[in-house]
C-alpha cells in the first residue's frame, strides 16, 4: 500500500498526539536520506543473528515473511535467497525503487512497496512473521506500541515478530528532546531524524501481552526479540 492510499491520519492516534509535523519531519529525513543513492549496495551486513533468522524461521514452519522498514531490501533478497515469500516496505520510494531493482538482478519474486510502517495496513492474518532490524529506533514510546499493536493483527495466530533493537546513544549533531526521551535532530545533516533507546524493561512491557521466546543481547548492545502472538 503507497504512503499515498494513506495520507490521513486518525485524530486519537499516537501520531496526530506527537504532533504530525514532527512525525512529517521524520519521515522527510528518510526519503532525502535515500534519494541520493542511485545504486543498490548488495553486500550483506555481517551482523551475528542474521543466519539464526531464517533457521529459526523454518523452525517454526513459517514462510510468508513482512520485512518491516526494509530499506533498499538486504534482509527481504537474504530470505528470498532462502525460499521465504517476502513482502518489503519501506517509507522511502527511492529505497524501495533500489530493492526492486536488486531483487530483479538476482530474480527473485519479492513484493515491494511504499508504505508508512505507523499507517500501513493490511488483512488480519496476511503474514506468518515480521521481522523489523533497527526499525523501532526511530519512533516514540507510544508510536512503536501503535505499530506493534498493527504487526499483531497482520500476524497469523502463533505468527512471530522478530525485532532487533539497537544499543543507540545521542550520535553525533544537535536535538532536543520529547517527553519520553526521543531525540529529535535539528541538525543539517539528521533534520527531522527520529532517534530513541529502549531499555529492556520498555521492550519487556511493549511485548506484555505476547509470548516472549527469546530475548537476547549482543556483544555490541543489540537485543534481539522472538515474540509470539499469543
Amino acid at each position: 500500500m503507497s504512503s499515498d492510499d494513506q495520507s490521513e491520519t486518525a485524530p486519537g492516534s499516537k501520531k496526530a498526539q506527537m504532533g504530525d509535523k514532527v512525525y512529517a519531519k521524520n519521515v522527510e529525513f528518510w526519503v532525502r536520506a535515500w534519494a541520493s543513492i542511485k545504486t543498490p549496495y548488495t553486500q550483506m551486513p555481517k551482523l551475528s543473528y542474521l543466519p539464526d533468522i531464517p533457521q529459526n524461521l523454518e523452525g517454526y514452519g513459517l514462510r510468508k515473511i513482512l520485512d518491516l522498514g526494509c530499506g533498499s531490501g538486504w534482509l527481504s533478497v537474504y530470505l528470498a535467497r532462502l525460499g521465504f515469500s517476502v513482502t518489503g516496505v519501506d517509507i522511502a520510494s527511492q529505497a524501495i525503487e533500489l530493492a526492486k531493482t536488486w531483487a530483479k538482478q538476482e530474480n527473485l519474486s519479492i513484493e515491494f512497496s511504499v508504505a508508512d510502517i505507523v499507517d500501513m495496513d493490511f488483512p488480519e492474518g496476511t503474514f506468518d512473521a515480521v521481522v523489523a532490524n533497527a526499525i523501532f529506533e526511530h519512533l516514540t514510546f507510544d508510536l512503536a506500541k501503535e505499530c506493534l499493536s498493527k504487526i499483531e493483527r497482520f500476524l497469523i495466530p502463533g505468527g512471530v515478530f522478530v525485532g532487533c533493537f539497537d544499543r543507540v546513544g545521542g550520535g553525533p549533531g544537535e536535538y532536543y528532546e520529547l517527553a519520553d526521551g526521543t531525540h529529535v535532530y535539528t541538525d543539517k545533516g539528521r533534520l527531522g531524524m527520529l532517534l530513541r533507546f529502549f531499555d529492556d524493561n520498555e521492550l519487556k512491557s511493549m511485548f506484555a501481552d505476547w509470548t516472549i521466546d527469546s530475548f537476547e543481547t549482543e556483544e555490541n548492545g543489540t537485543r534481539v526479540i522472538w515474540a509470539r502472538k499469543t
